[in-house]
This record gives structure tokens, C-alpha cells and sequence, in this order.
């Protein structure tokens, strides 16, 4: 099966591919000089970055060559999310998105083949300014201006301090698994410590707070408290007096942070925690249902389900 990839994750991904069988065609100059490939011709298939979204990639051609694909990504990669928007009998498309412990999968197989930064896909996908320093830093070790390992020793340190400073505006990007993308926010960094903020942001409108069955009253604030690489988060809402009106305990994979914004893939199942205290995990069945369609595999729901009972003993 004949492969033409581009994007962020072409390098990772055609270690990946090379090692499932796959030939790669049309390659770029990179590609030649790191796989000494050089077939030229119509692709089976093509891999491009998404769009409007790079936490994804999209997967376009025959359809048992997409199939392939999904499923050659998925014996490497046990935490991706599959849509299938697009299906044909002669050409169909999948969108395949990349939580944070695949972006660090992907690092490992870069580093098979070219110098690679830590944290080098999570970077890429959070925008350019980040993207354009990882091509900085690994250029002047490929020049030899710059030892390999001192360069990565300073990234991971420069990443780990790269969180939102502190009265920032930042938004929480909730991606859900049917891939539609939620902007929450923007909220206002009111605490950072490590790799740790707590953003504060006012809730507009009127309504109920699902699953806490409590009215969203004019004053109401939401406190939201993120660790990066954490498996959840904790939002808590509060009245204009400061009296609790509930909490959310929200499942997702592990956190990205950076400067401007929060990102993660929203799991579904939550657990919340009402004003009396009383406590439960809800939208399991939605969970199910991502599994049930494909968009995540089994040992993810496990993982999702064994951190809500976690949460729902404890409630840290």
C-alpha cells in the first residue's frame, strides 16, 4: 500500500508505517535524506496534518487502504481518536486525533531517525511560535552548534516552566470524541505553581448545571484547577458569595498546557460532587458509545472508568 505523508507528524508516522509494511512514496527532500526512500507515483492513500485543528491528522484515499492505516496507528498508538467523517466505496476520509501520551509515543519514533527535541509534537501542535522554537533547537544540534543532550536537558526545562503566567487570559480548548471542538472561557490565571494553575472565569447566562441539578444564577464563578500530564480536572462552582454550588471532576487525557490556552480530549464520563456532597460518575454510556463507534479503543475506556472511581473515592 502505496503512502504519501506530510505534516507536524510525517517523520514519526512514517517510522510507524515503514515498520507495518507500508511504502512511501513522493517524499519530501527530509524524507529521502532520513529513509532513502524515492518512489515516485499516485498514493493509495495521503496523511496530511488536519486542516484547522493540529492535534489531528487526516487520512484520505481507498477505503480498506484508510482502514489500514487506522489500524497500523492503533497497534502503536493505544490512546488515539478515530472519526470517520467520510465514507465511500471508492474514497473515504478519517480524521485521527493525538492525545499527549501519543504526541510523546511519536517523539520516541522521531528519534529513531533525526535529533528530537523532548515534548517535540506536543510543541508542534501548540501553535507557531512553539513549533518555530523546536525547529530552532534541533537545527543547531543537526548544525553542530549545540550538544544533543544539553539541548534537551534545557527544552524539558523550558517546557515544564511553560505554563500560563499568572492574571493571564487564557481559553480551555475541551476537545470532545466526536470532534467537536468546545472553547470554555477565556478564564483569568489566579494561582500557578510547577506545572499547576487555577483559572477563574464568570459563567454568562442562565440555565442548570448539568448533572448538579443547582440553577446557574447572575454572580456565579466557576474555579477550574489543571495539572499538566494529569488524567482529569476539577472545576467548582461557587455563587456570588463564594457558597459551593457543586463540583465537575472532569475525565480527559492527560493535560496540555500552554502559554495561551488549555488543551485535552474530553473522555466523557465525569464525576460530580452536588452541594450536600453527595457524589456519582455520570455519561458512562457515552463512553461506551465512542467505544462501541470505533473512536476509542476498549483499554482507554478502562483506564477512563478505573480514574472515575478513583475520583469518586477520594475527590481530591
Amino acid at each position: 500500500m502505496r503512502l504519501e505523508v506530510r505534516g507536524i507528524y510525517s517523520t514519526a508516522l512514517i517510522v510507524l508505517l515503514l515498520d507495518k509494511g507500508f511504502e512511501i512514496i513522493n517524499p519530501t527532500r527530509s524524507q529521502v535524506e532520513r529513509f532513502g526512500v524515492d518512489s515516485r507515483g499516485d498514493a493509495d492513500a495521503s496523511v496530511t496534518d488536519s486542516s484547522n485543528d493540529r492535534h489531528y491528522i487526516e487520512v484520505r484515499g481507498e477505503p480498506e487502504v484508510v482502514e489500514a492505516v487506522i489500524e497500523a496507528l492503533r497497534g502503536g498508538l493505544d490512546d488515539l481518536i478515530v472519526l470517520r467523517p467520510v465514507r465511500g466505496e471508492k474514497a473515504s476520509m478519517a480524521r485521527i486525533g493525538f492525545p499527549t501520551e501519543a504526541k510523546l509515543k511519536l517523539d520516541e519514533l522521531r528519534s529513531r531517525v533525526a535529533y528530537t527535541v523532548p515534548w517535540h509534537h506536543y510543541c508542534r501542535a501548540g501553535g507557531e511560535a512553539l513549533s518555530s522554537m523546536v525547529s530552532f533547537a534541533e537545527d543547531l544540534v543537526e548544525r553542530g552548534l549545540m550538544d544533543p543532550d544539553e539541548m534537551s536537558k534545557m527544552f524539558d526545562e523550558q517546557v515544564r516552566k511553560m505554563i500560563p503566567r499568572l492574571r493571564a487570559r487564557i481559553k480551555i480548548i475541551h476537545s470532545k470524541l466526536d470532534g467537536k471542538r468546545i472553547r470554555i472561557g477565556p478564564g483569568t490565571v489566579i494561582w500557578r505553581r510547577d506545572e499547576s494553575v487555577k483559572v477563574q472565569r464568570r459563567i454568562l447566562g442562565c440555565g442548570v448545571y448539568d448533572g448538579l441539578e443547582v440553577e446557574k444564577t447572575p454572580g456565579d464563578y466557576a474555579l477550574t484547577e489543571v495539572r499538566r500530564l494529569e488524567w482529569w480536572m476539577k472545576t467548582s462552582y461557587y455563587n456570588i458569595s463564594g457558597i459551593p454550588k457543586g463540583s465537575y471532576y472532569n475525565v480527559c487525557t492527560p493535560i496540555a498546557l500552554y502559554p495561551d490556552h488549555i488543551h485535552y480530549f474530553d473522555l466523557e464520563v465525569d464525576v460530580i460532587v452536588k452541594p450536600n456532597g453527595e457524589a456519582s460518575i455520570i455519561d458512562v454510556e457515552e463512553l461506551e458509545k465512542a467505544v462501541e463507534e470505533g473512536r476509542i479503543q476498549e483499554d482507554l475506556m478502562k483506564r477512563a472508568l478505573k480514574i472515575a472511581d478513583d475520583l469518586l473515592s477520594k475527590q481530591p
